[in-house]
């Protein structure tokens, strides 16, 4: 059995269950197959353990050579690469394989949105300076990967891979595969929807950054108001941040949207999404979209935006439906609430769609034959 360690930044945990739950997943099916070890790399927290993984908080560069050398693995994994594992990188004598998921190697003028002129200004040269710092390093990896070979790197989607390059002012990336975020369809299994699901929609979304567009959902779903058939609608926002209350202040009162302020574990989603038809979730940039990929296995119809990666994993009309502003968003409840046929042919359409692209177990098993 090989032995592979992990190394994430923000591995979930029971305090933090919006941490990288994608990883979390694939651990899960890999312990079926491999002896594996999970880091969380320069942070000074206590060891852990959630849902039957442990894991190890390692603070210094130092520390996780000599935990490389002690666990002696066979490969190691990364997800979000930090420039300052490039020594340790170097250091390794085994295959190292690093996912792109999309901050780590997006240029600091792809995440304007997140500013106002005012909080750009103030944050503009720390940002900056750090997001230079982050990149220099992502160029010098590559280099070193298209030299040596002994780096590999996974992208979830084309889009990610085509952005990283230009933003890394890198020409090509020789080592590399396209391997989308598994999802679990014996967790998010599809049951085929009632027509009157098509009346509910559910939005499960971080409210700490402007790149999940909670925004925009807000004022379609408050544009729908001016329909005769509003009330006969049912909307559920769940998420937390600091955007939380200014956002959903207009939704206040409505008795047909139910606010919830709080996180869901993932092994609670799968549940909620059987109560639910369509699934709203704008968005101004995605690599892939996992949560909306884990509501269309369920079998919930995407209404997102036509971006960035999302329409290599929504096709218009066929799996869900793309739109340019929350017009769209609006017109997209409109249609399905008058269609419980086209309704029906979307959320088939997109269950089948992640089962074809997202499946875990032809996932994992791309992922851990990239040992080699």
């Amino acid at each position: 059995m090989k032995k592979i360690m992990v190394l994430d930044k923000e591995y979930p945990s029971p305090n933090h269950l919006y941490g990288d739950v994608f990883v979390h997943t694939r651990i899960k099916e890999y312990k079926k197959h491999a002896d594996i070890k999970v880091i969380s790399f320069f942070r000074d927290y206590p060891d852990y353990e959630y849902e039957g993984v442990t894991v190890t908080h390692l603070l210094t560069v130092e520390a996780l050579l000599k935990e490389y050398e002690a666990y002696a693995p066979d490969a190691v994994f990364i997800h979000f690469y930090d420039h300052r594992l490039y020594g340790f990188i170097q250091s390794v004598k085994v295959p190292v394989i690093i996912w792109v998921h999309g901050y780590e190697a997006l240029g600091w003028y792809r995440r304007l949105y997140n500013h106002t002129l005012k909080s750009f200004l103030f944050h503009a040269w720390s940002n900056i300076t750090s997001n230079i710092r982050q990149m220099k390093g992502f160029r010098e990896l590559i280099n070193y990967s298209n030299k040596t070979g002994k780096v590999k790197f996974v992208f979830v989607s084309k889009w990610m891979r085509n952005i990283c390059e230009t933003d890394s002012f890198f020409a090509r990336i020789k080592h590399f595969y396209i391997i989308p975020n598994p999802i679990n369809l014996q967790q998010f299994r599809y049951e085929k929807k009632n027509d009157d699901l098509r009346k509910k929609i559910l939005l499960i979304r971080s409210f700490s950054s402007r790149k999940y567009a909670t925004d925009i959902a807000v004022d379609a779903i408050t544009a729908l108001q001016d329909k005769p058939y509003f009330k006969e609608l049912h909307f559920a926002l769940y998420g937390d941040g600091d955007k939380f209350e200014t956002i959903t202040q207009p939704l206040k009162g409505l008795p047909n949207v139910a606010l919830h302020r709080k996180f869901l574990p993932n092994s609670d989603i799968a549940e909620i999404h059987k109560q639910y038809g369509i699934f709203l979730c704008p968005t101004r940039q995605d690599a892939q979209g996992v949560s909306m990929c884990e509501a269309m296995a369920s079998g919930l119809i995407p209404i997102t935006t036509d971006c960035t990666a999302i329409p290599e994993f929504v096709t218009h009309m066929k799996s869900g439906w793309l739109t340019r502003s929350s017009k769209g968003l609006t017109q997209a409840i409109d249609a399905l609430y008058k269609s419980p046929e086209l309704f029906s042919q979307l959320s088939y359409g997109a269950a089948a769609s992640i089962k074809d692209q997202c499946d875990i177990e032809k996932i994992i098993q791309k992922e851990l034959n990239t040992i080699g």
